[in-house]
Formats: C-alpha cells, sequence, structure tokens
C-alpha cells in the first residue's frame, strides 16, 4: 500500500504543479495581449503668437498721375535681322580749301582690336616647360598597347590623348594657364599607363 500511497501524493504534485504552470503561463499571455501604448509627453503651454505690427500707410499724392494716350500698335512684324555693317572706306581726300580757313584737328579713328584674357605666361620658360610635359605624355604613350588594355585603360589612354590635343591648341591661343592644366592631366594619364 506504500506504493499506492506515494504513487497517488506524486500524482497530485505533479498536478499542482502542472496547474500553477498553466496559470503562470496564462497571465503571462493574458499580459502581452494587452494593448500598449506609448506613454506621451503633455503638451506645454501654447506658444504666445505676437501681434503683427501695424501697417503703415503712406500719404496719396494730390495729383494723381496721368498717363499719355496709347496709340493702337499694328501687329508686331516677324523679327528682322540686320544687315551686316557696311565695309569701311578709307576717308576720301577733300577739295581743298581756301588758306583762310583753320583746319579743325581730325581725331583718329581707332583701329578695332581684338579682346583677349589676360593669359601670359608667368616666366619666358612657361612655354617650353608645356611643351617639355607634353613630349614625355607623347613617349609615355608611345610604349603602351593599346590592344592589351582593358576597357578602363583604353578610356584612360583616349583621356590622355585629348588631354595632350586640349593643351596644344591652348598652346596655340596663348592660353598658357588651360595648356598647363591639360598637359598636366595627360602627363599623368599617361606615366600611369605606362606603368602598368
Amino acid at each position: 500500500m506504500r506504493t499506492t500511497f506515494r504513487h497517488r501524493s506524486l500524482i497530485k504534485h505533479r498536478r499542482w504543479v502542472l496547474s500553477m504552470a498553466l496559470c503562470a503561463l496564462t497571465a503571462a499571455s493574458a499580459a502581452g495581449c494587452a494593448k500598449a501604448s506609448a506613454q506621451t509627453v503633455p503638451d506645454g503651454p501654447p506658444l504666445a503668437m505676437p501681434q503683427p505690427p501695424t501697417r503703415v500707410f503712406a500719404p496719396l499724392e494730390d495729383e494723381p498721375l496721368v498717363s499719355s494716350p496709347v496709340a493702337e500698335t499694328p501687329a508686331a512684324p516677324a523679327p528682322r535681322v540686320p544687315p551686316p555693317p557696311p565695309a569701311r572706306r578709307p576717308p576720301q581726300p577733300e577739295p581743298e580749301k581756301p588758306a583762310a580757313a583753320a583746319p579743325a584737328p581730325v581725331p583718329a579713328a581707332e583701329v578695332p582690336r581684338e579682346l583677349r584674357a589676360a593669359s601670359s605666361p608667368a616666366d619666358p620658360e612657361s612655354e617650353k616647360r608645356v611643351l617639355e610635359v607634353l613630349r614625355n605624355a607623347a613617349r609615355d604613350l608611345k610604349g603602351v598597347d593599346y590592344g592589351k588594355l582593358t576597357r578602363g585603360g583604353k578610356e584612360s589612354y583616349d583621356q590622355a590623348k585629348g588631354f595632350a590635343e586640349e593643351a596644344e591648341k591652348a598652346l596655340r591661343e596663348r592660353n598658357f594657364v588651360y595648356a598647363q592644366t591639360a598637359a598636366d592631366k595627360a602627363a599623368k594619364l599617361a606615366s600611369e599607363l605606362a606603368g602598368r
């Protein structure tokens, strides 16, 4: 009988533990299903809006402005291209006047000048330096096998050639600053390609 009594108490004990665990699980799941709401900070007092400034109107003029009558204009014709200016002719010699009248000095007509940006080299060696950089870049590019280059290498090669051409063009136009910049870029790309 002892085994039976012990067996019954063990079964009751297990039921009691199981029921407690079931209650705890139910309470935990009920707490998880409860609606969660975030706590909000209550709004402070409303902001005090200042009153708009008073408007000051300028006094009206005594006499109102009268507009001139508008003439009816016909429909605007299509815009015309102005004719090219006539070519300048050298002044024709005037017939001689009597010596009694003193001739007034005639102002000399100015010859129109071509305006260019001031782009002179800082020293006389600037043009020689640009040409030397271009020669080095051309030498480096000649040593590169274009066919063995990757797509990126071919793009760099083409860019170096383009910068060299732009530098030569800038030298012809006497733009030494841009020529130096383009030549430096061409030399850098060419040296990178030659180092591969």
